[in-house]
């Protein structure tokens, strides 16, 4: 065969001579077949073996029509060996392959319909195969790691699937089940067409599990799962099956346009690297984002059923619309997020929505825009390779800002209409940003096009500044809002509010800043009392400075702003004059305890203590943590038993303090919580909690670990969970052997998965109470960043990063890390700036202890 492939190519030598096909999809090769290549439909046969160690076989027949004969390039990034053959029109052809690329010469390819069947075996990178199930997850260009076709979001297709299955395995699609043969121990599904999808969308689940179905008003929703916690699965049934039935109501009404893609099924799947995952017809959720604990918390409520109106929104933001290219991947998450907001909120009517959307967003992303690795919101993309790399805060947090400033700008019934002229017009389509514009720039009187620009184009978050003028009599003579020239970043249009303490009654005045600078007139003769707080109403986007006698006040730690969402943004604010080095880390620390003590509103608490484990681990010292240990743990747990905090607010409280605690005498409370000897009033310890002080314990050598860790694994009742603790175990080992065989093994592939399980391991294994033993795997986890980009799914290379770098904050880590870029100049700009994100609070510190010598 090989001898034959090789006469051929020297026959047709103009083939074989033609221009290399680059890995990957370019942005040139995707331009050039969807100028060619139309009327795609994909008929697929994948036959599934119950073992792991067996081989999937598949077939793919490929239908498309083409306006020109030329050569036709297909996308398959699997070995040339998992290619059995090629036929076109039902006769056996000749093909090269190249980079992941099948290419099919001219001479077998005629102008109209053709049709081109593959028989292959199934690449398994992206099929995240497990002894008892298996699923498909092809976001964003690993369609082609399982199977030949074109893999672009702009060459959308019909799919029909059929599947070769275990008997006592289920399947679930895109498509419906339209008929179903069975054997002696296999059984035949086949499914119908689906509407036209892109490649990342098209996907399957097949294995053991238990399906439960309801329905409402002539819909029905069939909801897959693995849970053996029944009471578990009941409680939380209601609420996950009506969230789904109410937004696609509501997405109904908002856009004009009924559900588009037919039958609706959900599939809880154990630790899911995503919480969801937007397949039309088949959308998948991390099964513990929606099998909530007992007595879950407001809070965790609303994140559930904001999570399944974030899928649900998508089905018409991304599904029905999808963007042309991943460079404009943002746009569909923007608007999912934007639209589950919409949704769910009024269904809450206990929660501070504003102040919600404020600590949801702002904090995430400003992580990522005041770092030297900032990146806009659209980024450029010349191959797909490097779509995951794409993904992160600013797409996900910073982008629902700017939308959120667009409507205010345009107004909630012109952008409405302007988003459902939107669907309609690119409908089962694709559209980008640019033509979204163009739609909406017409109704309103505001430039668009360069508004834009500046926070779509451009990354960086402003620093602005604020300065006052006071006469002899108190009086404001000046109040000046000035963007820093000190720091590069774009002067963004953006309308917010300040608020001014006065004698009776705080002050807000709306302000909108259009340029770098702002005169704030209506202040004016005003008293200065005491403090002026820029962005109070939390709407602006920037590090907001007060002046400095604001600062003062503000920093008291007696200090009190009674409006939430002024508390909250000040508190932000603080953030970020700690880490610039206005407030040192001391005076930081005792106002985020002062506060923390008294906070009433639970996600305000919430940001504080996420700020109280920042500081505790990634700023303090040894030294510094030693000296105060024992006060905070105290406090903390006697905050968690305080009676003025609800029983379903505690478990933030309860986590944090598990993961501060130090000492023996916290290490002891830890233990006989873990067995069964103490009782937390108000919250109730799950196996997946008894899971984590086994890990937190052995983290801290507590005791017997080897013990502690062996009990803990026979406890487990799930499988699930007995075999991610299995995994995860090996990276909190005392013996060192073992730690060091656990991260060896990383280097291999298939032994980085499931990712979620990885990065917890390497949260562990990279813990800051063992920083000493394990800087040893710091350079070994950056040389295999490449590596995780290309193998892993679009959030591994960030999460590797992060579980990486977070337990580290010493001058010779960092110079690990600045060594590293440096002899890594060719790192992809992508891959360095989120190496320049996760290194952030590191650089920071070095900063502190560099400015303390």
């Amino acid at each position: 065969m090989l001898k034959r492939k090789l006469l051929y190519l020297l026959l047709i030598g103009c083939f074989g001579c033609s221009k290399t096909i680059d890995k990957g999809v370019s942005l040139q090769l995707a331009n050039e077949r969807k100028e060619h290549i139309s009327d795609i439909k994909y008929n697929l046969h994948f036959s599934i073996p119950k073992h792991k160690s067996e081989k999937i076989k598949g077939v793919v027949q490929l239908n498309f029509k083409v306006n020109k004969a030329d050569d036709v390039v297909i996308d398959f990034k699997e070995d040339s060996l998992n290619i059995k053959d090629v036929i076109v029109e039902n006769k056996l052809v000749e093909y090269r392959f190249e980079n992941g690329h099948i290419i099919i010469p001219s001479m077998y390819i005629k102008k109209g319909n053709n049709d081109v069947t593959v028989n292959f075996v199934a690449g398994e990178s992206s099929l995240n195969r497990k002894s008892e199930f298996l699923y498909t997850l092809l976001v964003p260009d690993r369609a082609s790691t399982a199977f030949p076709c074109f893999d672009q979001p702009d060459l959308k297709a019909v799919y029909n699937l059929t599947l070769d299955i275990p008997k006592e395995w289920k399947a679930v699609t895109n498509g419906a089940l339209i008929q179903q043969t069975e054997e002696d121990s296999t059984k035949t599904l086949v499914f119908g067409s689906t509407e036209p999808i892109s490649t990342y969308l098209f996907a399957f689940v097949v294995g053991k599990f238990d399906s439960i179905s309801r329905k409402e008003n002539g819909r029905k929703i069939v909801l897959y799962h693995r849970e053996n916690d029944s009471l578990k699965v009941k409680r939380n049934l209601d609420a996950i099956f009506s969230s789904h039935f109410y937004s696609l109501n509501w997405l109904k009404e908002y856009t004009g346009i009924d559900y588009p893609f037919g039958k609706l099924d959900i599939i809880l799947i154990p630790d899911f690297q995503y919480s969801g995952m937007e397949h039309p017809g088949a959308i998948y959720y991390r099964d513990s984002q929606l099998f909530l604990d007992e007595k879950p918390s407001v809070n965790q409520k609303l994140r559930a059923s904001n999570l399944i109106a974030h899928e649900v929104s998508h089905q018409w933001f991304g599904d029905l619309v999808t963007m042309r290219w991943f460079s404009d991947v943002w746009l569909k998450e923007v608007f999912a997020g934007f639209m589950a907001d919409k949704i769910v909120n009024p269904q809450f009517t206990d929660i501070n929505h504003n102040l919600r959307f404020f600590l949801s967003h702002y904090p995430r992303a400003y992580s990522v825009d005041r770092t030297d690795g900032a990146n806009p919101i659209r980024q450029n993309l010349d191959n797909l390779l490097f779509a995951g790399s794409l993904y992160g805060d600013i797409i996900y947090h910073k982008a629902p800002v700017m939308m959120m400033q667009l409507e205010m700008l345009m107004g909630e019934e012109p952008f409405r209409n302007g988003l459902r002229q939107y669907l309609n017009t690119y409908r089962m389509g694709n559209a980008d940003w640019e033509d979204l514009i163009a739609i909406l720039d017409p109704l309103t009187e505001e430039n668009l096009e360069s508004w834009s620009n500046a926070w779509v184009n451009l990354p960086g978050m402003p620093n602005i500044h604020s300065s006052v003028k006071v006469e002899s009599d108190g009086t404001i003579s000046d109040y000046l809002l000035v963007q820093s020239k000190e720091i590069k970043s774009p002067t963004m249009g953006m309308n917010f509010s300040i608020k001014q303490l006065g004698d009776n009654a705080d002050r807000s005045i709306s302000c909108s800043m259009v340029n770098d600078s702002l005169t704030v007139k209506t202040l004016k003769n005003n008293v200065f009392n005491r403090y002026i707080l820029p962005n109070s109403d939390g709407r602006g986007y920037g590090a907001f400075y007060p002046d400095s006698t604001s600062i003062n006040f503000l920093m008291n730690s007696n200090t009190i702003l009674n409006d939430d969402i002024s508390r909250a943004s000040w508190f932000v604010t603080m953030n970020e004059l700690f880490l610039n080095g206005v407030i040192d880390a001391e005076k930081y620390y005792d106002i985020i305890i002062a506060n923390l003590s008294r906070e009433k509103e639970p996600q305000i608490r919430q940001y504080l203590l996420e700020l109280l484990e920042q500081v505790w681990w990634k700023i303090f010292n040894d030294s510094q943590r030693n000296a105060r240990s024992v006060e905070l743990e105290r406090g903390m747990f006697n905050l968690l038993n305080s009676t003025w905090i609800k029983d379903d607010e505690r478990k933030p409280i309860y986590n944090s303090y598990i993961r501060i605690a130090s000492t023996l005498e916290a290490q002891k409370v830890m233990y006989a919580i873990w067995c069964n000897e103490k009782k937390i009033n108000g919250i109730k310890i799950d196996e997946s909690d008894y899971m984590v002080l086994a890990y937190e314990l052995a983290a801290r050598g507590f005791g017997n670990t080897d013990s502690i860790l062996t009990a803990q694994e026979l406890r487990i009742k799930n499988t699930d969970r007995k075999a991610k603790f299995k995994f995860i175990r090996r990276a909190v080992a005392v013996d060192v052997v073992t730690r060091d065989t656990f991260f060896n093994n990383l280097s291999d592939a298939k032994n980085r998965r499931p990712e979620a399980w990885v990065t917890e391991a390497l949260r562990y294994l990279n813990h800051p109470l063992r920083s000493d033993v394990s800087i040893k795997y710091l350079k070994p986890s950056l040389d295999l960043l490449p590596e995780i980009q290309k193998t892993g799914d679009i959030f591994f290379p960030k999460s590797w990063l992060d579980a990486t770098l977070w337990g580290y904050s010493s001058v010779e880590s960092y110079k690990i890390v600045e060594t590293w870029l440096m002899e890594n100049q060719n790192l992809p700009k992508t891959l360095k700036d989120k190496v320049l994100q996760s290194a952030d609070l590191l650089k920071r510190k070095i900063k502190i202890i560099r400015d303390e010598k």
